[in-house]
């Protein structure tokens, strides 16, 4: 199935080794969206809250209102400004967005998987191998192709976390320990 004469080593070789950085990438780049989209989701929610409770809570608020007219005018103020810019803070739609790449990104990855194991365990010939991988990247340009006004920024914190999961996932998948200190 393989070719192993001549230059076929060297080719399957680096074909191989493009699938399992290709593998690597695409795992630790879902795990770092995943835990955008959480940060997102947690946004969303707690100015969702903020927004309930500062317009069911004016009628609750009289006794505030009475004895602190400054905090409860500032708490008004700030949940006028929040309904106000609200709309420049799409979290919500921002969660949809990263949540569908998310779920194509591991649908990809096992995809990926199961191009590595065909080719670790020489059930795929390296001609193959290559046409699954670049179809594989293709649909990975796709899905890291993002809207114009989806904005998130990198943070020390998220690539991190997305490190240590990286490092468990590697330890329990494929036996692999990594220090990502």
């Amino acid at each position: 199935m393989r070719n192993f004469g001549g230059r076929g080593n060297l080719k399957i070789y680096v074909v191989k080794n493009q699938i399992w950085a290709t593998l690597n990438n695409l795992k630790f780049k879902g795990f770092y969206l995943s835990f955008i989209v959480e940060k997102f989701q947690r946004w969303d929610r707690n100015i969702n809250i903020f927004l309930a409770l500062t317009s069911s809570g004016s009628i609750a608020a009289w006794a505030i209102w009475n004895q602190n007219p400054m905090i409860w005018a500032t708490i008004i103020a700030l949940s006028q400004v929040m309904t106000v810019i609200k709309p420049y803070f799409p979290y919500f739609k921002y969660v949809k967005e990263l949540n569908a790449k998310c779920y194509r990104i591991e649908n990809l990855n096992v995809e990926i998987e199961k191009l590595w194991f065909k080719i670790t365990s020489d059930k795929i010939s390296e001609e193959d191998a290559a046409e699954e991988y670049f179809e594989i990247k293709k649909q990975m340009v796709e899905i890291f192709n993002f809207n114009d006004d989806t904005i998130f920024g990198e943070t020390k914190k998220i690539e991190k976390k997305a490190n240590e999961r990286m490092r468990i996932f590697l330890k329990n998948e494929y036996q692999i320990t990594i220090n990502t200190n």
